[in-house]
């Protein structure tokens, strides 16, 4: 089954008709709490670093519930004159760096990280990407790492024996990471991009389900070269369910690569009217227009002077038009001027029911030219007809300096979205979200490990929430950025109504859950449940009807087959068994 964003984009206009707008959610404000909260680091790379071009782009971290608890903790790559620190959340507004005692005790030239359990015991892993494996160089090949969570508060690095340390054969390079089910087999995959010239270091890793991987760039219709990558994401643009692979780079080499559901991808930049940035750094994915389809935000260098290197087209708006095809948008929107940007995030930080962008920005001016002096981070607020106002000073998100890696998560269980953000040679920042409003959300985080045909923490899934007059559409994809990972939830603002709401989850396996009459200002867990093929939340008689009609072999993919409970290819006795299992 398909989301369907035609009917989404009934319910928006329905929405806008019904003015709902900032009024709704009182005055956002942030607060810079990092020393309170504990979150007290530097990225701090050692000299023989610096002196490397690819140091200056670097600094990043990931968000992660990586004991369980129930609470996001913060992985971050402190650049090699330390170990890297792992800040896992104490529940109660503060944090405590226990990478020692998790065994995250090496130094290395660390660059972008992603998470996201691997292996399947129900843990999140890490994969960081890596220049050099000490703090002393030389950068060589062969440094990133695998560090897999073994579910007793320990890491154990695995890269190696996993086959992902390596992705350019030729040089030390590995910017950003992102793992995400592009065969849809239910486990994850790793994509890490490289941006060194004649590297060929943009590389594909299929899972095996073994714990290891298998390289597969070329076979599946990547190409490794003539890509200066940075930020790469899998997510499904058009509704099929299988992930296209969104790669972010620099000097015009952004890529749109369309997943042809036979494990190869087609290239559809110039086709799709993407790639049209000519720095591109961080991106996000959200429907940031409200009419259910997603769109592609990509931030890239706005300069008032060109230079072959340094176009300054600003960022791009790719406005989702369906079948893989996007209409730049960012002039009209408001959003192009981002300065000299990095990560970001599409987040409705008010809770008015629309989407938000932040983007951090920082440059050495030395380097270029004098635009990027003393520029502030970017927090373009949507207004509600298609645009948005940069309200960083008005909200006090005063972050000033060498910004790069960017995360939003709730640290506080509050209910609002918070930010860190990571920057080169400089202290990290964490600003809490004081949201004053009775406006309502929920979030919803999904959980994959009772259906091995799913991805673990849901990966791939759609979700849509419909109140009275309007349906909100997220996705959890990879929810990679610069050199950065954010929370694997999905998050709504519900302006001023009350709840209770209905949440339809579809998975990536066709399979879909609905939900009515959930609460709202709250944080819920959807399962994913096997033996339930009508998603009602109950296995029961109806699943069981399902099962017998849909008896025998499976069509030929993408077509979904949601009674194979098992996955091995065909309805029979085994689905059978698992469903009377599990009868409720």
């Amino acid at each position: 089954m398909m989301w369907e964003p035609s009917f989404c984009r009934v319910l928006a206009a329905l929405a806008a008709a019904a003015g709902l707008g900032h009024s709704a959610t009182g005055q956002l404000t942030f607060t810079e709490v990092a020393t309170e909260a504990g979150l007290v680091t530097a990225h701090s790379p050692p000299r023989a670093f610096i002196t490397d071009s690819k140091a200056v782009m670097t600094a990043g971290g990931a968000v992660g519930d990586f004991d369980n608890d129930g609470w996001p903790d913060l992985f971050v790559v402190t650049g090699g004159l330390g170990p890297d620190r792992l800040f896992i959340n104490n529940r109660d507004g503060t944090f405590t760096d226990e990478a020692a005692e998790w065994g995250l005790t090496d130094a290395h030239w660390g660059s972008g990280v992603a998470v996201g359990d691997y292996d399947r015991n129900g843990f999140l892993d890490i994969f960081v990407s890596s220049f050099s494996r000490t703090p002393d160089g030389p950068p060589l090949p062969g440094a990133h790492r695998l560090y897999r969570n073994n579910g007793d508060k320990t890491f154990t690095e695995v890269a190696a024996a996993a086959g992902v340390d390596t992705s350019s054969p030729e040089h030390s390079d590995g910017f950003g990471a992102a793992f995400g089910d592009y065969d849809l087999d239910g486990d994850l995959d790793l994509f890490v991009t490289g941006w060194a010239a004649f590297s060929a270091g943009n590389r594909l890793y299929r899972n095996d389900g073994d714990g290891s991987f298998t390289e597969v760039t070329t076979a599946a219709g990547v190409d490794p070269e003539n890509t200066r990558g940075f930020t790469p994401r899998f997510v499904d643009m058009n509704g099929d369910r299988y992930p296209e692979l969104l790669i972010t780079s620099d000097f015009g080499t952004s890529r749109y690569y369309a997943n042809d559901g036979d494990g190869t991808f087609t290239d559809l930049t110039k086709s799709s009217g993407t790639g049209l940035d000519g720095n591109g750094m961080g991106s996000t994915v959200g429907d940031m227009n409200g009419d259910g389809l997603l769109d592609w935000y990509v931030s890239s260098i706005w300069s008032s002077s060109s230079l072959p290197s340094l176009p300054g087209t600003g960022n791009m708006l790719y406005l989702n038009d369906g079948e893989h095809a996007f209409v730049e948008s960012g002039v009209r929107a408001g959003v192009n001027d981002g300065g000299w940007g990095w990560g970001t995030a599409a987040v409705d930080f008010d809770h008015d029911g629309r989407l938000d962008l932040v983007e951090t920005n920082g440059w050495s001016d030395a380097l270029e030219d004098d635009d990027f002096t003393n520029e502030r981070a970017k927090l373009f607020m949507s207004v509600g007809d298609g645009t948005f106002t940069d309200q960083a000073d008005a909200c006090q998100l005063g972050h000033v300096g060498q910004g790069r890696g960017l995360v939003r998560f709730d640290y506080d269980r509050d209910g609002d979205q918070d930010l860190v953000i990571f920057s080169f040679n400089e202290p990290l920042e964490l600003y809490r979200n004081d949201l004053a409003t009775e406006a309502n959300w929920l979030t919803v985080h999904l959980d994959t490990r009772d259906d091995t045909r799913l991805a673990p923490r849901g990966v791939g899934s759609h979700l849509v929430v419909t109140t009275d007059d309007r349906q909100l559409v997220r996705s959890i994809a990879s929810e990679t950025t610069y050199l950065s990972q954010s929370e694997l939830s999905a998050h709504f603002g519900l302006g001023s109504h009350p709840g209770p709401v209905t949440v339809d989850v579809m998975w990536a396996n066709g399979t879909t859950t609905h939900l009515a009459g959930v609460a709202t200002d709250q944080t819920i867990t959807i399962f994913g449940r096997a033996a339930d093929i009508d998603g009602d939340g109950v296995v029961g008689f109806v699943d069981l009807l399902m099962l017998i009609s849909a008896w025998g072999p499976c069509p030929d993919p993408p077509a979904p087959c949601i009674a194979d409970v098992d996955g091995n290819g065909s309805v029979d006795i085994l689905d059978l068994l698992t469903v009377l299992a599990g009868w409720d």
